[in-house]
C-alpha cells in the first residue's frame, strides 16, 4: 500500500511540475535542435523543401504565423510601396513567410501571435535575414519572369524586390527587436 501511494504521489508531482513548466517533459525537443531546424529554414533559398519538412515536424515549437507582404504604414506612405506592394506582394509572398519566420524565431519582438523563441536577436542575424530574403526575391523574379523575352519584367520585379530589401533593411528594427 505504502509503495502504491509512494508512487502515486510521485507520478502527480511530477506531472504538476511539468505542466507548471518548472522542468520540461522527457520528450521537450532540445533547443539546439529547434535552432537548427529554424536556421535551416530561415536560411534555405525560396522553394526548398524545410519550410515544409520542419513546419510539420514542430508546429507549435517555432513560430509559423505570418502576415504576407506587409510593410509598416508609415513606410508604404513615406515610400510610395503600396503599388509595389499590390503589384508584387503575391510574387513574393513566399520569401515574405520565410522572412516572417526568421524574424520571428531569431528576433526579440514578441507582439505576434506563438511562440518566440529568440533564438539569436542581434543585428548581424537580422542582417542575415533580410540579405536572405532579398536573395529569395530575386529567385522568385528569375522563375516568374525567365526569358529574354520577360528581361524588362524580370528588371521591374528586381527592382521591386530592392524596394522591398530596403525597407526591411532600414524600417524594420521594431519588428525583430521589438
Amino acid at each position: 500500500m505504502k509503495s502504491w501511494l509512494t508512487r502515486s504521489l510521485a507520478t502527480v508531482i511530477l506531472v504538476l511540475v511539468t505542466s507548471m513548466g518548472l522542468v520540461a517533459p522527457a520528450s521537450a525537443t532540445p533547443r539546439a535542435t529547434l535552432k537548427a531546424a529554424a536556421t535551416a529554414v530561415a536560411f534555405e533559398t525560396v522553394g526548398g523543401s524545410n519550410y515544409a519538412k520542419y513546419k510539420a515536424k514542430y508546429p507549435t515549437s517555432l513560430n509559423w504565423g505570418n502576415d504576407g507582404c506587409s510593410v509598416p504604414s508609415k513606410v508604404l506612405v513615406a515610400g510610395g510601396l503600396g503599388v509595389v506592394i499590390k503589384v508584387y506582394g503575391k510574387v513574393f509572398e513566399h520569401s515574405c513567410d520565410r522572412h516572417d519566420f526568421g524574424y520571428r524565431n531569431f528576433g526579440k519582438n514578441t507582439t505576434t501571435p506563438g511562440t518566440h523563441p529568440k533564438f539569436s536577436p542581434t543585428r548581424t542575424t537580422k542582417n542575415k535575414i533580410d540579405s536572405r530574403f532579398y536573395s529569395n526575391m530575386k529567385v522568385q523574379c528569375d522563375r516568374k519572369y525567365g526569358g529574354i523575352i520577360k528581361a524588362p519584367l524580370r528588371a521591374a520585379c528586381k527592382a521591386a524586390a530592392r524596394t522591398f530589401y530596403t525597407a526591411v533593411s532600414h524600417f524594420a528594427d521594431d519588428a525583430f527587436f521589438g
